[in-house]
């Protein structure tokens, strides 16, 4: 999966190399044999000679960022690889990002190199590649990559013509569907910023994004306009609001409608370091935060995971993980239509109709979550399907029990490999070798980026393997900051590495190994609950004085919101009123899933709350059942 092996150069410092078994990696991905199993390899991917239409250059070039010191090459690799990523029988390019070829950097540049795109300005390019190909099959509906672009060619003219500008935010509250796709790109078009929202969320949360990101414009699912409904005219004051479907009511414009407006996109160069999209992630010590995630940091992170992942563009992406997640967002969905790729998306996961979809689509590819990997280690349908088709899983989004992945693995025949990555990081930085995958390990860093494991303490003493500490990275696929925040942004990005808060360690091999988590944040079924947002909701029930929430550890989902909650005098109360409670107020992800009743929630003299000391007792409970 990684052709980067973790090397020291320094005291706790590791950058990408290549790792023993490259060559059994490599004869797999590429349909290339090597001569030399020990040469270390940094990809270079330059896709400057892309294919263009006559007197059209879009803004792009290339940049080295430096990922290796100490690379030493074999002529017959380069040539391999590069073999290996041409073209396919048809002619059409098959290599990541439209590129005939993957070129190696040879002993002398010892770069990883990037090409520097804009993510609306690839979809053109691959459009004038594989114009009729299908790009995103969803049920019934098939689009080709020419229809796409034209589609959202037309909704940029219309947001621009409604006052939509450069830098604006445009929220997009739908599920994984043909139109999200289309509001996707459109919106960049227009030169404005994504900003997704849990399809999950409910009205509080909504308002809250749509305000905090300062929204110029809102598209909203059909399906979902009941959560619009009640603050629809508040929203609509100042905004374009549209949504999908028929009779969208007064102040609201049909989805359809503004594609069809006819006239031409806004004429815009795209800047590398605009903001291309502003995800929230949820965090520990308050409200969910925007992430300022630029044209490069997604592009060049496409081509990191690329560099790394055997995928290509006969591909066929079966993805199932929702758009407005990072994962799925940026590697799964843009990842594929960047690749030219073919993607067949469900709005919701369902075990018979997920098998039935790898199976009518000859799907390739499958990028799943933990419990999809439980599910499908165990479910009797499983075994009713023809899977043979799938060259390999990838999970990603939580920590992976090594239990059910080899199950799988045995099962199905069909290797499984996990990643690491986080909102701020576009989202990879790292993943296992497929042919060297060591199942509870996040892997080895992508090209392109590096890590530190640094003491806990100060933050500033690198570490040794095999010491536990927190992990750094640094990569052009790090966030720009977060959101009207400088305070935070400042907490994290120091120097220019981004400390992402998870414990772990190292070993002599570059491989990583995930510990613990130094931020409380938990991860149900691979979402993300800030503690802080549910102990808010939980405190405005009129019988609650205080409450603290951690993550209960669960099989199924990982971990599961429980929360320890402190009764005013007198007050009394259910645990189930307070569960639907939360359950009304909150996405469906983040509710409360267990109560349990305590005379005091501790806290630190400065009054924060002590989950350690909630997540100690919890465990020592479980210990004594």
């Amino acid at each position: 999966m990684w052709l980067g092996r973790g090397q020291s150069h320094g005291a706790g410092v590791f950058r990408s190399t290549a790792p023993a078994g490259t060559t059994s990696l490599l004869r797999r991905s590429c349909g290339a044999l090597l001569s030399s199993a020990t040469a270390r390899i940094c990809t270079s991917v330059d896709l400057s000679r892309d294919v263009l239409a006559p007197g059209s250059v879009p803004h792009s070039r290339t940049r080295d960022y430096v990922a290796s010191t100490d690379a030493d090459w074999a002529d017959e690799l380069a040539s391999s690889v590069a073999r290996g990523f041409g073209h396919n029988h048809a002619g059409a390019h098959a290599s990541a990002l439209g590129r005939n070829d993957v070129t190696l950097t040879t002993p002398k540049a010892k770069a990883f190199t990037y090409r520097e795109v804009a993510l609306h300005d690839r979809l053109r390019e691959v459009t004038r590649e594989v114009a009729m190909k299908p790009a995103l099959i969803h049920g019934d509906r098939v689009v080709t990559y020419a229809e796409l672009d034209a589609a959202s060619d037309r909704l940029a003219g219309a947001l621009a013509r409604r006052g939509v500008a450069r830098g604006d935010r445009v929220t997009i509250f739908m599920p994984n569907s043909v139109e999200f796709v289309i509001a996707f790109y459109g919106t960049l078009k227009a030169g404005a910023v994504v900003n997704p929202i849990n399809a999950q969320s409910k009205e509080r949360e909504v308002r809250f994004q749509v305000e905090d990101s300062g929204a110029k414009a809102v598209f909203v699912h059909e399906a979902l306009w009941p959560v619009i409904e009640p603050i629809r005219v508040e929203l609509g004051e100042q905004r374009v609001l549209s949504r999908t479907g028929n009779a969208p009511g007064v102040g609201v414009t049909r989805f359809d409608d503004l594609v069809a407006e006819t006239g031409p996109a806004p004429a815009l160069r795209a800047d590398l370091d605009d903001l291309a999209a502003l995800p929230y992630t949820s965090g520990t010590t308050g409200f969910p935060k925007g992430v300022m995630l630029t044209h490069r940091n997604l592009t060049a992170n496409q081509q990191q995971f690329f560099a790394a992942a055997p995928v290509r563009r006969e591909d066929v992406f079966l993805n199932v993980l929702p758009y407005f997640h990072i994962y799925a967002l940026n590697l799964l969905m843009a990842g594929a239509v960047s690749l030219g790729a073919t993607q067949v998306a469900m709005s919701r996961f369902d075990m018979v109709e997920y098998l039935t979809l790898v199976e009518r689509h000859k799907a390739t590819v499958c990028f799943i979550v933990p419990p999809i990997v439980l599910g499908l280690a165990a479910h009797p349908e499983v075994d009713r399907h023809d899977l043979s088709s799938v060259r390999f899983f990838f999970s990603g989004a939580a920590p992976l029990a090594p239990e059910p992945a080899r199950r799988l693995a045995k099962r199905t025949h069909i290797p499984i490999i996990q990643g690491y990555g986080l909102t701020e990081t576009s989202p990879v930085t790292h993943a296992n070798p497929i042919d060297a995958a060591i199942i509870d390990s996040i892997g080895r860093t992508v090209p392109g980026t590096e890590h530190r494991i640094v003491d806990l303490e100060t933050g500033t003493r690198d570490l040794a393997p095999g010491e536990v500490g927190e992990i750094a990275v640094r990569g052009p696929q790090v966030m720009k900051g977060y959101w009207r925040k400088p305070d935070d942004t400042a907490a994290v990005l120091r120097d220019g590495w981004f400390f992402t808060g998870d414990v772990g360690k190292v070993d002599e091999n570059g491989y990583v190994f995930i510990v613990d988590r130094k931020k409380e944040f938990i991860k149900y079924k691979g979402f993300g609950v800030g503690p802080a947002e549910v102990e808010a909701v939980l405190c405005e029930h009129p019988s609650v004085a205080d409450a603290g929430v951690i993550g209960k550890p669960d099989e199924a989902a990982g971990e599961i919101p429980k929360a320890f909650v402190q009764l005013r005098a007198g007050a009394t109360v259910t645990a189930e009123e307070l569960m639907d409670f939360v359950k009304e107020r909150i996405a469906d992800y983040k509710r409360v899933r267990e109560v349990e009743f305590i005379d005091k929630v501790p806290r630190t003299a400065s009054g924060k709350i002590l989950r350690r000391e909630l997540a100690e007792k919890e465990k020592a409970a479980s210990a004594s059942r």
